[in-house]
């Protein structure tokens, strides 16, 4: 009974943490607009993918949201991403390409080959995106849920980060 119980207890996390990352499947994203996700703006820094991790969004201008992740790990800058959110058919989509630390690029260079992330729901205080979930964590804290494959394997990454500005 103990050993079930101590497994449960280590399961219990990652089957809470894969919970918080939804999908749209056949779905039409719900209405939405920056302004819901505006509280996003400004610095964020902590840790992910066993690494550094910091992110950094502009205030919504014009229909956008621009902003810059990047990803340390054993002492040096490992990649980029340049992200945005944009208001699309009366909701909003997440797009990021990435970029290695010389700055070549992951994807091609059209705006179709941008990685997007449609919008699932907006609830409390948490933006639930199509694999990627942004959960604002009291005043100053913010964790993302992300949906990770890998061939036939899929896990949730987990990002604890701290507004630093």
């Amino acid at each position: 009974m103990r050993a079930l119980v101590i497994l449960a207890s280590l399961l219990l996390p990652a089957s809470l943490a894969a919970q918080e990352v939804r999908s749209l499947g056949d779905a039409t994203s719900p209405p939405a607009t920056l302004d819901q996700i505006a509280w996003l703006a400004g610095s964020w820094q902590g840790t992910g993918l066993g690494g550094e991790s910091h992110e950094a969004w502009l205030p919504p201008i014009n229909g956008q949201m621009a902003g810059i992740f990047h990803q340390s790990g054993d002492g040096e800058l490992q990649f980029y991403e340049i992200l945005q959110f944009v208001e699309r058919d009366g909701s909003l989509v997440l797009r990021l390409k990435h970029f290695n630390r010389d700055l070549s690029g992951w994807e091609d260079n059209t705006a179709e080959s941008a990685v997007e992330f449609p919008l699932v729901a907006i609830e409390d205080n948490a933006a639930y995106f199509s694999g990627l979930t942004y959960e604002r964590v009291g005043e100053e804290g913010l964790r993302i849920y992300l949906r990770l494959r890998s061939g036939e394997e899929t896990r949730v990454e987990t990002f604890e980060l701290t507004r630093i500005d």
